[in-house]
């Protein structure tokens, strides 16, 4: 293998994190790595010192929504780029280069081995009608259908793959992070408790969820603390309830996450949270919408709890605050189970077996009618 070739348009977040730790650990085993990539507001200004110096970049213009011009010059500028760079494996990032990146994949590099990463599937989107929903679940079949390999990072991920997308190759393999640079969670003896999220405000997010258990479960010995939010995002009804951090580097944010005592994520819908995924490798408990990917990291009544409403939230964050035992012992749980699970060592291996040797077989059997059925059901959140 001699050139790997990653596209994305979603450049940030637990994308760019990912994309991250796959490229820097193939550029420093000798393989050639170049990313083509868009922009967006949450992508870092210096995002090239976050990679090995042998790791090229390309921008290519690719929006996010559908847009049909804009659509197909992205196409034109893939397909340039891709003859350029002659790759042996195409690894997509996100729905809209997963879409793209398929077509051009097909006309400029016909011979590569095609895999696509969806991070979220667009077609759980809360936050666009139906319409656009069914609009982005036919743009995953028909693309599915060009080829390459669907690589879920959640079970949850995959089921949706497989019982929606109808995939004819699909596999998963987790995210991960590089276990050695998580702080591990930071004892307090002065009786504080602080319960914390990560993260950017967006509908997806659902920091409003957060602000509102802030409000309800407010005292004088806790504290909510919103990482990387903003005070004038905090709405005005909750206002003085939650701590916001502002923008902060990410290793600001990994000392901040150690500092939690609970790790609360609100989300609306995930592919598999980064920051939930770090927050368990600290030892910190979670307690977790019933979504894709939440409910895929942390194991319920283990390591945290996963709830289907912001009541069963509020309760579950009681249950944590009066009980430090329990907090103990599930973020013990948590260090243990998570720092082996998500361990990124043993996510790239998996990756680099992909990447040499491809994927004709989906990872294990289609879906049964009776767990189909079973999972329609417990996926009814009602955030």
């Amino acid at each position: 293998m001699k050139e790997i070739v990653h596209i994305t348009e979603a450049f940030g977040g637990g994308v760019l994190s990912m994309l991250t730790q796959l490229s820097n650990r193939a550029a420093a085993a000798g393989v050639g790595v170049t990313i083509l990539h868009s922009m967006r507001p949450e992508t870092p200004a210096n995002f090239e010192k976050l990679f090995h110096p042998a790791v090229k970049f390309k921008h290519v213009s690719m929006c996010r929504e559908v847009h049909l011009k804009n659509d197909w010059a992205g196409v034109r500028d893939l397909v340039r780029a891709l003859r350029e760079c002659d790759p042996q494996v195409v690894h997509l990032h996100s729905s809209k280069a997963g879409v793209l990146g398929r077509v051009a994949a097909r006309i400029a590099a016909p011979r590569a081995r095609v895999f696509y990463s969806p991070h979220g599937l667009a077609f759980l989107r809360r936050d666009v009608s139906a319409a656009k929903q069914f609009a982005y679940l036919t743009f995953e079949r028909i693309a599915a259908r060009m080829g390459g390999t669907i690589v879920a990072c959640s079970t949850s991920e995959l089921r949706e793959i497989e019982t929606k997308v109808y995939a004819p190759r699909a596999r998963m393999i987790e995210n991960g992070v590089n276990v050695d640079e998580i702080l591990p969670r930071v004892e307090k003896r002065n009786g504080e408790l602080v319960i914390g999220m990560s993260g950017r405000a967006s509908y997806q997010k659902n920091h409003e969820a957060f602000a509102k258990l802030a409000s309800n479960l407010q005292g004088p010995s806790i504290e909510f603390l919103w990482i990387g939010g903003n005070a004038d995002e905090v709405p005005a009804e909750n206002t003085g309830a939650v701590t916001c951090s502002g923008w902060v580097t990410r290793e600001r944010a990994l000392e901040l996450t150690s500092e939690l005592d609970v790790y609360v994520q609100t989300s609306r819908w995930e592919g598999m949270p980064i920051a939930l995924i770090e927050a368990q490798v600290a030892g910190i408990p979670a307690v977790v919408t019933d979504v894709v990917g939440n409910r895929d990291v942390v194991q319920h009544g283990v390591t945290g709890f996963v709830a289907k409403s912001i009541e069963d939230m509020e309760g579950y964050l009681v249950r944590l605050r009066d009980s430090p035992d329990l907090r103990a012992r599930m973020g013990t749980a948590a260090r243990v189970s998570a720092s082996k699970r998500f361990s990124m060592e043993t996510i790239f291996r998996q990756w680099l077996s992909m990447y040499e040797f491809g994927s004709e077989k989906p990872s294990r059997e289609p879906l049964g009618t009776n767990e189909v059925a079973s999972y329609e059901t417990s996926s009814d959140s009602q955030f």
